[in-house]
């Protein structure tokens, strides 16, 4: 009875669920053949809606490359280049250093642009009128661009254009550069046909079952194309495709803010999606059979047998649970180790350079004069400092500086041996420590051959640099005992090799710390002279060389120290800009020339002269605070007050610089600037800063008659300061023949030892009486 009842209550589970998947599947049948249409109009207008998304999502990136390449070409550095060209400017005289900031600035345009971590250009160009490249992103640029393909695009504001070219289409942003009312060149930006793809294809997949075509202009790019690869069909194949595509669902949609349209094929609904089909309904069929065969076995499996098979599942995964487990401990074991490798490394090695930086040195030369006591060996440490490495950093920028450097550390790690140390320890200061040293004489060989690493010059970008070196040696046991010694006894001597002209070597010499314990000295007397008045202004008179009429006086600042007697005004001066006491001198200068001026204008009415250090001229504001009060608390004339500019200031100009200028010149303050000729000379400074006044430095002068090339500086100087209608004076007239000369070419004023050297306030006054030097 127990087996009959429970066979009864088996077919009766069985009967139900016959009776439910047939019911199941005719409701499928109904379903689906009621849905059909309505599933095909519901495709289409998710298609509709697909392809018009694609098309805004083109639209909104090509949007964003034509306004991105048009502020491009309105870019400061873009416009400052066209400005130099126009100008006249060489490549030697700022246009070099021009086109670099151009290249950088394209660079970093092109690598900063990106959509979901892609780079939008592939490359950024900017060509001259006649196609002729001027600056690109990539090494190889193209020789020649035909622009006469882009007088469309000129007459359109987006400048989205395409072509065929033998690699396929080329889809370009294309912006005329404009400068003074008329285009100067092109830019012409490579959009990232990945990024496009990308872009149209976030929602595709490979079974898609569909083509999508983008057009621009007469240029076509094929997105995608799994339609081709499902018939079996080759994409070039054009009549077998066309008659393929015919029966697909098109999409046609123009977009012409920028001139394209996106043209798309889709399979429909009936043909592509096996949920709707009839090859499913009778899956459906078989499925059902299936399942009532599965049920008569279900309902005889052993439910011992059951359990115990979901027991071992259970293990199954409990032990692949604990491996994943063990693998990812793993993995971050090793993570963290590789870290904490790289923190190491990072720690004692220079970024730029790979070398060891200045602790790492400091620990391997302490390990190495422990080895060299236990040895009884000798040790030498060599300080190396670049000459002159400062002007690559300020003419052509840092990130060139730091190429360069990076040169300088390779040619001198392949010059030393392995067993010797090198090290960064600075900006432009290298550490050599050179263990078992021999003798002096090795000493000598190991500096000769540091120095002759930097014999040929260093090539950087079609650009030659050359540079020299200053070396300083001490040796252990000799000069110290530990590293602290012998590091300050090499760094004396290098500062030597630079007092003496540099590009040598020096061996430490404990005279060495005579001329520090001077430096301390001064810098101390300094201090105190400036808190008692011990300094002094001179003045040397500024001659009108057609009237030979004193018109002005230059004011020159003069240390008589107890101690030391006369100290020279560049070594104090020096001094003062390094511990801050310039601020001091500058404004006992301007208080002492604007009073004593005051004083004159009723012997005789002339202006003073005051020049600035370039400290100074970091805190512009301060600096123009001091003047505007010790001139009100005078009362002398603004007009009667001359700032002299040196020329190297200029150069890396700063906008509070200019600031202040332009204020010197509406309190009525003349402006001159001074050395002109001897730093980075440029027609575009004379033109940018308001000046009134150009001094000729004194060293064009002093061998005019001997060289001709100085004459004809001298020449040129003046022709271009007449041009700019300012005045000029000339310094370092010794001879009448100078003062003769000059007058010939207009020169307006002059001084020199051939007037009179600097005199005090007294001397000077005195010499104020004098009718004229004609």
């Amino acid at each position: 009875m127990k087996q009959s009842a429970r066979k009864i209550s088996s077919q009766k589970i069985i009967s139900v669920c016959a009776i439910l998947v047939s019911l199941y599947l005719a409701m499928i049948i109904t379903v689906t053949s009621l849905g059909q249409d309505k599933l095909k109009a519901a495709q289409y207008r998710e298609l509709d809606l697909k392809v018009k998304s694609y098309a805004s999502t083109l639209d909104n990136l090509f949007t964003l490359a034509s306004e991105d390449i048009d502020h491009l070409s309105t870019d400061r550095t873009v416009q400052t280049f066209f400005a130099n060209l126009a100008s006249g400017m060489s490549m030697e005289y700022g246009l070099g250093a021009s086109l670099i900031n151009l290249k950088r600035k394209l660079v970093e345009k092109s690598s900063s642009k990106a959509v979901n971590n892609q780079i939008i250009y592939r490359q950024i160009t900017l060509t001259a009128p006649d196609g002729s490249p001027i600056a690109s992103t990539e090494k190889s640029a193209r020789s020649f661009i035909d622009t006469s393909r882009f007088i469309d695009v000129e007459s359109r504001s987006d400048g989205v254009t395409a072509f065929q070219s033998a690699s396929g289409v080329v889809i370009q942003v294309v912006k005329p550069v404009m400068f003074s009312g008329k285009a100067v060149g092109y830019l012409i930006a490579d959009i990232n046909k990945a990024v496009v793809i990308a872009q149209l294809t976030n929602q595709e997949h490979e079974d898609s079952y569909s083509r999508l075509v983008l057009q621009i202009n007469d240029a076509e790019m094929k997105v995608w194309d799994s339609i081709s690869r499902t018939l079996d069909i080759d994409a070039t194949a054009t009549e077998a495709l066309d008659a393929a595509l015919a029966e697909k669902i098109y999409f046609e949609v123009p977009v012409d803010h920028h001139h394209f349209k996106l043209m798309a094929w889709f399979e429909s609904l009936s043909e592509r999606d096996l949920y709707t089909s009839q090859a499913f309904i009778s899956g459906l069929s078989v499925l059902a059979i299936m399942i009532v065969v599965g049920l008569l076995y279900a309902f005889n499996l052993n439910n011992t047998r059951v359990g115990l098979k979901i027991k071992l599942e259970e293990e199954k995964k409990r032990k692949e649970f604990l491996s994943e487990q063990n693998q990812r401990l793993a993995s971050e074991v090793e993570r963290r180790k590789a870290s904490e490798e790289e923190l190491a490394f990072q720690a004692k090695h220079d970024s730029l350079t790979g070398l060891p930086n200045r602790v790492y040195g400091s620990d391997r030369l302490a390990l190495e004069l422990s080895r060299a006591e236990r040895m009884g060996s000798n040790v030498l440490v060599m300080f190396i400092d670049l000459d002159h490495f400062k002007q690559i950093n300020d003419s052509m920028g840092h990130f060139v500086g730091d190429e360069v450097l990076k040169l300088a550390a390779e040619r001198l790690q392949n010059a030393v041996r392995k067993t010797d140390l090198l090290a960064r320890i600075g900006g432009d200061e290298f550490l050599l420590v050179i263990p078992d040293l021999q003798d002096a004489d090795s000493a000598k060989r190991f500096a000769t051959t540091v120095l002759s690493v930097f014999n040929e010059p260093f090539v950087w970008q079609n650009h030659e640099f050359f540079l020299s070196a200053s070396v300083g040696m001490s040796m252990y046991p000799q000069d110290g005992s530990n590293v602290e010694q012998l590091l300050a006894c090499a760094d004396m001597a290098m500062y030597r090799v630079k007092q003496d002209g540099r590009n040598a070597f020096c061996f430490y010499d404990h005279n060495m710390n005579q001329d520090l314990q001077r430096f301390l000295e001064l810098e101390s007397r300094l201090r105190h002279a400036i808190s008692q008045n011990l300094l002094e202004l001179y003045y040397q008179p500024i001659i009108e060389l057609d009237s030979g009429k004193i018109v002005g006086a230059e004011a020159l600042m003069r240390w008589n120290d107890d101690k030391f007697g006369f100290v020279n005004p560049e070594e104090f001066i020096a001094i003062a800009e390094k511990n801050g006491l310039i601020h001091q001198l500058g404004d006992f200068a301007i208080r002492q020339a604007c009073q004593q001026a005051a004083h004159w204008q009723s012997v005789a009415p002339l202006f003073v002269s005051v020049n600035f250090s370039s400290v100074q001229f970091r805190y512009c504001e301060r600096l123009f605070d001091q003047i505007k009060q010790h001139l009100e608390e005078s009362g002398l004339p603004a007009e009667m007050f001359d700032v002299e500019v040196t020329e190297s200031l200029l150069f890396n100009h700063s906008g509070d610089l200019m600031e202040m200028l332009h204020n010197l010149r509406s309190l009525g303050a003349k402006l001159t600037i001074d050395d002109f000729g001897t730093g980075y000379s440029a027609l575009s400074y004379l033109q940018k800063f308001p000046f009134d006044r150009l001094k000729i430095d004194r060293s064009f002068l002093q061998n005019m008659f001997e060289n001709e090339s100085d004459r004809e500086l001298v020449n040129v100087i003046i022709a271009m300061a007449k041009a700019l209608n300012l005045k000029i004076v000339a310094e370092g007239i010794e001879e009448q023949r100078h003062v003769d000369y000059l007058k010939n070419l207009n020169c307006e004023f002059g001084q020199g030892f051939h007037y009179s050297r600097p005199l005090p306030a007294k001397d000077f006054e005195a010499l104020l009486a004098k009718p004229t030097w004609l």
